[in-house]
């Protein structure tokens, strides 16, 4: 506050002492905000920490970086894995224990012949093989067979009696004589009962998944019985999601501005005052002879900026985190701005007012002429590192987005000059993680070069790499029936021409929607860049193979081609 980092505290004093423990109270200036002062209360000193976490750990011996939900999932596997692993080998002692007990009870309630078989035998080997010859039994009329389980006792009379394996007889040779006769049958005969139990019990356990997650929580229970006081993390929802500095900055409009290298600035609406007609503009940026302005529109400062990228992931920025600058500044590189992954680059922005606009769609078309259509609102949470919009199969890369009403009609345009025009409709409606359906069927090496969203009485510009291009009436993608009526086609199919490619006018490299007013850069690989009016391109209809838009060197080719916006006039708005 002294330092003037928050201009609205006008005092603070310090009560803390033996009345309070802590106790600071701070008086604010007239008109100033105690929301607006808390959240920068919270951001610029230690009253609220954020820290970040990376939950890496080892999955089957490969590391894996878990979201909370899937630490969870993989505790819980680990937990299950371990308590089967330990039963079983719980089991398997018992029933060693069991087996050795059995032959001690045999031995008892046949002693005499025990004592007998030892005592008669010249070495320790020679007794064993003699245990181990006879058969034991226990009749019904033995004096402890009463006490002695049931199925042991039917085991005994069953074939003639049960010989002994050697690790039996080896337990009663290993007991001193005056310690087998005088073992206590009832404690074998308990021990054996128990065991039985416990071996009852360990195999319910593997048989059922039930009881192995009944155990689990019962060792969670525990956990937090002896923990749960000191080490516990309480997750809650919080507070409109947490601290947002734009609730910080007051709301207006600003022209937002980004350049086909990439550069983006925003600056006041008031810098480009209205002209009368005739007028020659002003000057929007300082630009290099290879860049120019490609997107240009208004916005509030507390809109997002959405930028999906060719792998198909999205990245969100506040309007009001792109820097203000001058008037003829150049911008600053958006890659400076977000948190880009290597081989990633921008193919597409979208300014987003309002998440929750009823019936607004996203929708996607890729190169391999899959399409995707999913509802705005599914994008309001994106972290800074972006997220997947589209799930893309291997080779395959996103070539535009776009934004639909729920009534729109769309087309996509191949490299061969092939193109479909369908209504968004014939596309169900998915979520962010589905790799989405067949929009235009491609054949051979063919691929998708864009994506437009059709728009009532513009034209398709379409441009091919040897610098030939034509402008065509949207209404004429459409089929067009006998009795004078019209429709769009079905996605999936093969489409219909847009324009012939020979070796002459070379392959499709981009469509464009356009109205007659608009002015073209077209850019080739050699670095040229030619500027020219819309009108200034011949409107023919499909099936053609277009007119000479710009001389090239036998070598070059077009590589891009953009809309130029000039300013001050036609500014456009996307909550319009």
């Amino acid at each position: 506050a002294r330092s003037g980092r928050i201009t609205d505290i006008a005092d603070v004093k310090n009560y803390s002492g033996k009345k309070w423990r802590t106790r600071v109270v701070i008086t604010l200036k007239r008109g100033a905000s105690p929301e607006i002062v808390e959240k920068q209360l919270y951001e610029f000193t230690p009253l609220q920490s954020t820290f970040s976490v990376i939950n890496i750990a080892l999955t089957n011996g490969r590391p894996r970086v878990f979201d909370l939900k899937q630490l969870l999932v993989g505790y819980v596997d680990h937990r299950r894995q371990v308590i089967r692993r330990r039963t079983e080998h719980l089991l398997r002692e018992a029933r060693k224990q069991a087996h050795r007990i059995e032959g001690l009870i045999l031995a008892v309630c046949d002693i005499d012949e025990v004592i007998a078989l030892i005592r008669g035998s010249r070495t320790r080997e020679e007794a064993i093989e003699a245990l181990m010859a006879r058969r034991f039994r226990i009749l019904a009329d033995h004096p402890h067979a009463a006490i002695v389980p049931e199925t042991l006792v039917e085991t005994s009379n069953r074939d003639d009696g049960i010989t002994l394996s050697r690790v039996q007889a080896e337990s009663i040779g290993a007991f001193r004589l005056i310690q087998l006769v005088g073992l206590e049958i009832e404690k074998l005969v308990g021990d054996y009962a128990a065991l039985l139990k416990e071996i009852d019990g360990y195999e319910k356990i593997i048989a059922d998944d039930q009881l192995v997650l009944e155990l689990i929580r019962e060792d969670c229970r525990e956990i937090h019985a002896k923990f749960g006081r000191d080490r516990q993390t309480v997750i809650e929802d919080a507070e409109a999601d947490e601290y947002d500095v734009g609730e910080l900055i007051a709301e207006h409009d600003v022209v937002v501005t980004i350049s086909r290298r990439g550069y983006v600035k925003r600056l006041p609406i008031e810098t480009y005052r209205e002209q009368g007609r005739g007028g020659r503009g002003v000057r929007g940026s300082s630009t290099r002879d290879d860049d120019f302005l490609e997107h240009l529109f208004v916005s509030s400062t507390h809109d997002d900026l959405l930028c999906f990228t060719n792998t198909g992931r999205i990245y969100r920025m506040k309007v009001h985190r792109i820097p203000e600058m001058s008037r003829t500044s150049r911008g600053r590189p958006i890659v400076n701005l977000l948190r880009l992954r290597e081989s990633e680059s921008i193919v597409a922005f979208l300014a987003i007012p309002d998440f929750d606009r009823e019936g607004i769609n996203l929708f996607f078309g890729t190169a391999r002429g899959r399409v995707k259509r999913t509802a705005l609102r599914e994008f309001r949470n994106i972290n800074r590192g972006g997220i997947k919009a589209i799930n893309l199969k291997e080779g395959d890369q996103l070539v535009g987005v776009i934004q639909t009403s729920g009534g729109d009609h769309v087309l996509l345009a191949s490299s061969s000059g092939m193109s479909i025009r369908f209504d968004e409709n014939d596309v169900r409606s998915m979520g962010r993680a589905a790799a989405g359906v067949k929009g235009l069927h491609l054949r051979n090496d063919d691929r998708v070069v864009g994506l437009i969203r059709c728009e009532q009485g513009a034209d398709l510009l379409t441009l091919t790499e040897r610098g030939y291009g034509k402008r065509t009436p949207l209404d004429e993608y459409l089929v067009h029936a006998q009795d004078g009526s019209t429709r769009s086609q079905r996605r999936g199919g093969c489409g219909r021409r847009d324009i012939r490619t020979t070796g002459r006018n070379g392959p499709v490299m981009a469509i464009r929607n356009v109205d007659e007013d608009d002015s073209l850069m077209l850019i080739s690989a050699s670095g040229m860049l030619v500027r020219i009016p819309v009108n200034s391109i011949r409107r023919i209809g499909r099936n053609t193979l277009g007119v000479r838009v710009v001389n090239l060197k036998e070598a070059d080719r077009l590589i891009d081609a953009a809309r130029v916006h000039d300013l001050p006039g036609g500014l456009p708005d996307p909550r319009d």
